[in-house]
């Protein structure tokens, strides 16, 4: 047997082997790439903080310390499970609550992220909580923000501005368009059935990675469907993928993923910001708020926060 032969051979078991040795689910999992983007990071970030000034006089922002520590926990937590693949240590993520009772999260380009109160009233446990955010931290990492404004660009429409993109929530961006009624002056930006349903996949890794059971991001989408009551739904049933389908493409993903057995579920921390939340004084949805601001203050920017 010549040289070449025997190294051709040689070769070959070990791709035997590797095929044979290598986990299954890594060999399963559904490969995510990060969409062409035209926009240098430095982009994301600069957009996202104009936005974060534009949320927050917008947004009635929960000055509560304990829940804002525990959605800041959580969210750390995810950040630091991101595959390194996706890592952007350039970017400043933190973390905040909505004093808003709809189930919705939303966030920013460079890592600012808005957590509704209603959504954490919502959850049956920490693991939906921190599935939602790793959605929304998906959204982040994979700059599918400025990704959106490049598919855009390319098919020949040009954006208003860039001054601010709210990104895909997970009731498909429908705090961004209360915000622009509220008087943002800016364009947003709704992402793809195809972007969110890569959050989804990647939020999924994501939350394995950090310890979490990505099946409760799927029942999380189960509360949702349910609170549609079977009728046509919310707005973002149009551009988004159907929560059924989300919930099973995400229970399919998770049997490739590296799932701990004894996944965190109900914790201590958990249950004491649910029941904070839970005494404070009831909260309006997004869309209240967005009329109640628009009769106050005739969209001069005035927060729906203002005089308490």
């Amino acid at each position: 047997m010549t040289k070449r032969n025997v190294q051709r051979a040689i070769a070959s078991a070990l791709l035997v082997w590797t095929v044979g040795v290598l986990p299954i689910a890594v060999v399963a999992q559904t490969r995510i790439v990060a969409p062409k983007n035209k926009y240098s990071v430095q982009d994301d970030i600069k957009l996202g903080n104009q936005a974060v000034a534009q949320v927050e006089r917008q947004l009635p922002i929960l000055n509560d310390s304990i829940a804002t520590r525990y959605v800041e926990s959580v969210g750390q937590k995810l950040v630091a499970a991101v595959p390194a693949e996706f890592q952007h240590p350039e970017f400043n993520y933190r973390f905040k609550v909505v004093n808003a009772s709809d189930i919705n999260a939303f966030a920013l380009p460079g890592g600012a992220m808005y957590v509704n109160r209603g959504m954490i009233q919502a959850a049956h446990n920490e693991g939906e909580v921190a599935g939602v955010m790793a959605h929304e931290l998906s959204h982040v990492v994979l700059r599918h923000a400025t990704a959106q404004a490049t598919k855009q660009a390319s098919a020949g429409n040009q954006l208003r501005t860039l001054g601010m993109i709210l990104g895909g929530a997970v009731l498909g961006g429908q705090s961004g368009a209360e915000l622009g009624a509220m008087g943002a002056q800016s364009f947003m930006l709704k992402y793809s059935r195809e972007y969110e349903s890569q959050a989804d996949l990647l939020g999924a890794r994501i939350m394995a990675n950090a310890g979490y059971d990505p099946k409760d991001l799927a029942n999380m989408f189960r509360t949702i469907e349910q609170q549609s009551g079977g009728s046509r739904g919310p707005q973002w049933l149009s551009d988004h993928p159907d929560p059924g389908n989300r919930y099973q493409a995400i229970d399919r993903e998770a049997q490739f993923l590296p799932v701990s057995s004894n996944p965190i579920k109900m914790t201590r921390e958990f249950e004491r910001v649910q029941s904070r939340l839970a005494g404070m004084p009831r909260t309006r949805t997004t869309s209240q708020l967005q009329q109640e601001a628009q009769r106050n203050s005739g969209y001069n920017n005035q927060s729906p926060t203002a005089g308490g």
